[in-house]
Protein backbone atom coordinates (compact mmCIF):
# COMPACT_ATOMS: atom_id res chain seq x y z
CA UNK A 1 0.00 0.00 0.00
CA UNK A 2 1.59 3.71 -1.00
CA UNK A 3 0.94 6.34 1.69
CA UNK A 4 0.20 8.81 -0.84
CA UNK A 5 -3.17 6.63 -1.78
CA UNK A 6 -4.22 6.99 1.80
CA UNK A 7 -3.07 10.11 3.17
CA UNK A 8 -5.86 13.09 3.63
CA UNK A 9 -4.67 16.29 2.16
CA UNK A 10 -4.74 18.57 4.80
CA UNK A 11 -2.42 15.23 6.59
CA UNK A 12 0.58 15.47 3.59
CA UNK A 13 -0.03 19.36 3.27
CA UNK A 14 1.38 19.67 6.90
CA UNK A 15 3.60 16.93 6.83
CA UNK A 16 5.21 18.62 3.65
CA UNK A 17 5.46 21.99 5.89
CA UNK A 18 7.17 20.40 9.15
CA UNK A 19 9.82 19.20 6.23
CA UNK A 20 10.90 22.42 5.36
CA UNK A 21 11.98 22.70 8.74
CA UNK A 22 15.72 22.12 8.64
CA UNK A 23 16.76 19.76 10.76
CA UNK A 24 13.63 19.09 12.23
CA UNK A 25 13.69 14.98 11.16
CA UNK A 26 17.15 14.77 12.56
CA UNK A 27 16.32 16.05 15.77
CA UNK A 28 12.65 13.83 15.96
CA UNK A 29 14.73 10.67 15.52
CA UNK A 30 17.46 11.11 18.15
CA UNK A 31 14.84 11.89 20.45
CA UNK A 32 12.34 9.14 19.61
CA UNK A 33 15.00 6.53 19.16
CA UNK A 34 16.86 7.50 22.52
CA UNK A 35 14.59 8.97 24.61
CA UNK A 36 10.76 8.02 24.01
CA UNK A 37 11.22 4.86 21.64
CA UNK A 38 13.81 3.25 24.49
CA UNK A 39 11.34 4.80 27.00
CA UNK A 40 8.58 2.69 25.79
CA UNK A 41 10.55 -0.31 24.85
CA UNK A 42 11.46 -0.77 28.80
CA UNK A 43 7.52 -0.25 29.59
CA UNK A 44 6.45 -2.76 26.82
CA UNK A 45 8.90 -5.46 27.90
CA UNK A 46 8.15 -4.50 31.88
CA UNK A 47 4.58 -4.26 31.92
CA UNK A 48 2.68 -5.23 28.98
CA UNK A 49 2.42 -8.70 27.00
CA UNK A 50 3.87 -9.49 23.88
CA UNK A 51 1.93 -11.23 21.23
CA UNK A 52 3.54 -14.05 19.06
CA UNK A 53 2.94 -16.53 17.45
CA UNK A 54 3.02 -19.00 20.27
CA UNK A 55 0.98 -16.48 22.32
CA UNK A 56 -2.57 -15.37 21.18
CA UNK A 57 -1.71 -17.13 18.22
CA UNK A 58 -5.23 -15.95 16.70
CA UNK A 59 -4.78 -12.49 17.92
CA UNK A 60 -1.20 -12.53 15.97
CA UNK A 61 -2.43 -14.17 12.75
CA UNK A 62 -4.94 -11.56 12.52
CA UNK A 63 -2.28 -9.06 12.82
CA UNK A 64 0.15 -10.65 10.32
CA UNK A 65 -3.15 -10.39 7.94
CA UNK A 66 -3.31 -6.58 8.09
CA UNK A 67 0.88 -5.88 8.22
CA UNK A 68 1.20 -8.13 5.05
CA UNK A 69 -1.87 -6.12 3.35
CA UNK A 70 -0.87 -2.87 4.04
CA UNK A 71 2.94 -3.40 3.43
CA UNK A 72 5.24 -2.18 6.34
CA UNK A 73 7.65 -3.75 8.42
CA UNK A 74 5.92 -6.08 11.18
CA UNK A 75 6.07 -4.26 13.80
CA UNK A 76 5.67 -5.40 17.66
CA UNK A 77 2.32 -6.51 18.67
CA UNK A 78 1.60 -5.68 22.81
CA UNK A 79 -1.76 -6.52 24.69
CA UNK A 80 -2.36 -4.88 27.67
CA UNK A 81 -5.27 -4.73 30.32
CA UNK A 82 -7.70 -1.81 30.44
CA UNK A 83 -11.15 -1.83 30.44
CA UNK A 84 -10.96 1.17 27.96
CA UNK A 85 -11.26 0.43 24.91
CA UNK A 86 -7.89 1.88 22.80
CA UNK A 87 -4.64 1.21 21.18
CA UNK A 88 -1.68 2.78 20.09
CA UNK A 89 1.27 3.08 18.11
CA UNK A 90 4.80 4.65 18.17
CA UNK A 91 8.58 4.37 17.01
CA UNK A 92 10.15 4.81 13.87
CA UNK A 93 13.03 2.61 13.70
CA UNK A 94 11.51 -0.02 15.91
CA UNK A 95 7.87 0.61 15.90
CA UNK A 96 4.90 -1.24 17.75
CA UNK A 97 1.16 -1.89 18.07
CA UNK A 98 -0.18 -1.69 21.57
CA UNK A 99 -3.81 -2.91 21.93
CA UNK A 100 -6.32 -3.12 24.96
CA UNK A 101 -7.78 -6.32 26.50
CA UNK A 102 -11.12 -4.51 26.05
CA UNK A 103 -10.88 -3.88 22.82
CA UNK A 104 -9.84 -7.73 22.31
CA UNK A 105 -12.65 -8.91 24.24
CA UNK A 106 -15.63 -6.01 22.68
CA UNK A 107 -14.41 -6.01 18.49
CA UNK A 108 -15.54 -8.75 16.52
CA UNK A 109 -12.75 -10.18 14.61
CA UNK A 110 -13.16 -7.88 11.21
CA UNK A 111 -13.73 -5.08 13.19
CA UNK A 112 -10.30 -5.73 15.39
CA UNK A 113 -8.56 -5.88 12.50
CA UNK A 114 -9.50 -2.39 10.94
CA UNK A 115 -8.47 -1.45 14.45
CA UNK A 116 -4.79 -2.69 13.67
CA UNK A 117 -5.29 -1.20 10.37
CA UNK A 118 -5.56 2.25 11.31
CA UNK A 119 -2.35 2.03 13.55
CA UNK A 120 -0.34 0.34 10.64
CA UNK A 121 -1.72 3.30 8.98
CA UNK A 122 -0.08 5.42 10.92
CA UNK A 123 3.11 3.49 10.60
CA UNK A 124 2.65 3.74 7.09
CA UNK A 125 2.61 7.61 7.06
CA UNK A 126 5.72 7.82 9.81
CA UNK A 127 3.61 9.80 11.91
CA UNK A 128 5.06 8.71 15.22
CA UNK A 129 8.01 10.99 13.63
CA UNK A 130 6.34 14.24 14.11
CA UNK A 131 3.92 13.23 16.77
CA UNK A 132 7.13 12.94 18.71
CA UNK A 133 7.85 16.65 18.22
CA UNK A 134 4.51 17.46 19.72
CA UNK A 135 5.74 15.36 22.78
CA UNK A 136 8.48 16.90 23.02
CA UNK A 137 7.08 20.49 22.74
CA UNK A 138 4.52 19.66 25.28
CA UNK A 139 6.90 18.70 27.92
CA UNK A 140 9.44 21.52 27.62
CA UNK A 141 6.14 23.33 28.01
CA UNK A 142 5.62 22.28 31.45
CA UNK A 143 8.56 22.08 32.56
CA UNK A 144 9.52 25.49 33.96
CA UNK A 145 12.57 27.93 33.48
CA UNK A 146 12.75 25.85 30.35
CA UNK A 147 10.62 26.56 28.03
CA UNK A 148 7.36 28.65 28.95
CA UNK A 149 3.95 27.59 27.67
CA UNK A 150 3.19 30.58 25.97
CA UNK A 151 6.31 29.59 23.46
CA UNK A 152 5.81 26.23 22.81
CA UNK A 153 1.33 27.08 22.91
CA UNK A 154 1.57 27.94 18.71
CA UNK A 155 3.02 25.53 17.94
CA UNK A 156 1.40 22.86 19.76
CA UNK A 157 -1.94 24.00 18.30
CA UNK A 158 -0.95 23.33 15.16
CA UNK A 159 1.09 20.02 15.30
CA UNK A 160 -2.20 18.90 17.28
CA UNK A 161 -4.56 20.37 14.85
CA UNK A 162 -2.14 17.89 12.19
CA UNK A 163 -2.87 14.72 14.74
CA UNK A 164 -6.32 15.21 14.07
CA UNK A 165 -5.68 15.05 10.50
CA UNK A 166 -3.20 12.17 10.83
CA UNK A 167 -6.23 10.28 12.48
CA UNK A 168 -8.28 10.72 9.27
CA UNK A 169 -5.59 9.27 6.93
CA UNK A 170 -4.72 5.98 9.37
CA UNK A 171 -8.57 5.45 9.35
CA UNK A 172 -8.57 5.37 5.32
CA UNK A 173 -6.25 2.70 5.66
CA UNK A 174 -8.37 0.96 8.33
CA UNK A 175 -11.23 1.55 5.56
CA UNK A 176 -9.16 0.35 2.76
CA UNK A 177 -7.88 -2.76 4.23
CA UNK A 178 -11.24 -4.09 5.73
CA UNK A 179 -13.90 -1.81 4.06
CA UNK A 180 -15.73 1.07 5.49
CA UNK A 181 -19.09 -0.45 6.82
CA UNK A 182 -16.53 -2.91 9.18
CA UNK A 183 -14.81 0.70 10.02
CA UNK A 184 -17.90 2.09 10.65
CA UNK A 185 -18.73 -0.74 12.40
CA UNK A 186 -15.86 -0.08 14.72
CA UNK A 187 -15.77 3.29 15.22
CA UNK A 188 -19.43 2.83 16.41
CA UNK A 189 -18.53 0.37 19.30
CA UNK A 190 -15.33 2.61 20.39
CA UNK A 191 -17.64 5.62 20.62
CA UNK A 192 -20.36 3.29 22.50
CA UNK A 193 -17.52 0.85 24.40
CA UNK A 194 -20.30 -1.82 24.39
CA UNK A 195 -19.62 -5.59 22.74
CA UNK A 196 -22.31 -7.21 20.53
CA UNK A 197 -23.05 -6.92 16.82
CA UNK A 198 -23.89 -3.44 15.35
CA UNK A 199 -27.25 -3.17 13.78
CA UNK A 200 -27.06 -0.18 12.21
CA UNK A 201 -23.13 0.86 11.46
CA UNK A 202 -24.00 4.34 10.18
CA UNK A 203 -25.23 5.90 12.98
CA UNK A 204 -22.57 8.13 13.45
CA UNK A 205 -22.68 9.13 9.95
CA UNK A 206 -26.32 10.62 10.91
CA UNK A 207 -25.45 12.32 13.74
CA UNK A 208 -22.44 13.71 11.79
CA UNK A 209 -25.02 15.53 9.58
CA UNK A 210 -26.84 16.87 12.51
CA UNK A 211 -23.87 18.24 14.58
CA UNK A 212 -22.60 19.97 11.15
CA UNK A 213 -25.65 21.92 10.88
CA UNK A 214 -25.33 22.67 14.94
CA UNK A 215 -21.76 23.71 14.10
CA UNK A 216 -22.17 26.08 11.22
CA UNK A 217 -25.51 27.58 12.40
CA UNK A 218 -24.03 30.81 13.56
CA UNK A 219 -20.62 32.69 14.18
CA UNK A 220 -20.77 32.09 18.23
CA UNK A 221 -21.45 27.87 17.13
CA UNK A 222 -18.40 28.22 15.25
CA UNK A 223 -16.05 29.72 17.67
CA UNK A 224 -17.81 27.73 20.64
CA UNK A 225 -17.72 24.37 18.86
CA UNK A 226 -14.39 24.86 17.10
CA UNK A 227 -12.98 25.74 21.03
CA UNK A 228 -14.02 22.55 21.79
CA UNK A 229 -11.83 20.34 19.54
CA UNK A 230 -8.99 22.87 19.32
CA UNK A 231 -6.91 20.91 21.94
CA UNK A 232 -7.81 17.58 21.01
CA UNK A 233 -5.42 15.37 19.49
CA UNK A 234 -8.38 13.07 17.61
CA UNK A 235 -11.18 14.39 15.52
CA UNK A 236 -14.62 13.68 17.12
CA UNK A 237 -16.06 9.87 16.17
CA UNK A 238 -18.83 12.07 14.36
CA UNK A 239 -16.86 13.60 12.02
CA UNK A 240 -14.47 10.47 11.73
CA UNK A 241 -17.35 8.80 10.16
CA UNK A 242 -18.32 11.03 8.17
CA UNK A 243 -14.86 11.23 6.72
CA UNK A 244 -14.59 7.86 5.65
CA UNK A 245 -18.50 7.76 4.34
CA UNK A 246 -17.68 10.88 1.78
CA UNK A 247 -14.30 8.95 1.17
CA UNK A 248 -15.81 5.82 -0.27
CA UNK A 249 -16.66 7.50 -3.19
CA UNK A 250 -13.32 8.48 -4.25
CA UNK A 251 -10.99 6.56 -6.85
CA UNK A 252 -8.33 5.72 -4.12
CA UNK A 253 -10.87 3.81 -1.76
CA UNK A 254 -12.08 2.27 -4.28
CA UNK A 255 -8.72 0.86 -6.08
CA UNK A 256 -7.26 0.07 -2.80
CA UNK A 257 -10.42 -2.10 -1.96
CA UNK A 258 -10.16 -4.21 -5.48
CA UNK A 259 -6.75 -4.80 -4.04
CA UNK A 260 -7.30 -5.82 -0.59
CA UNK A 261 -8.30 -9.79 0.00
CA UNK A 262 -10.72 -9.04 2.74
Amino acid sequence: MNARMIMHPEDAKAIQTLKKLRGLDTVAKSVMEWGYERLFKGENLGELVKVTEGNYPVLYRQFVEVVEVVGIHEPELYLYNSPVMNAYTYGDTDPFVAVSSSMVERMEPDELKCILAHECGHILCRHTLYQTVLEVLEDAGSLAGIITEGVTLPLVMALRYWSRRSELSADRCAAAVMGERTFQSAMLKLASGLPGEVVDPYQLVRQAEKYEALRTGSLFDRLQQGWRVAFNTHPQMCHRAREIDRWKHSWQYKQLRAQCPS
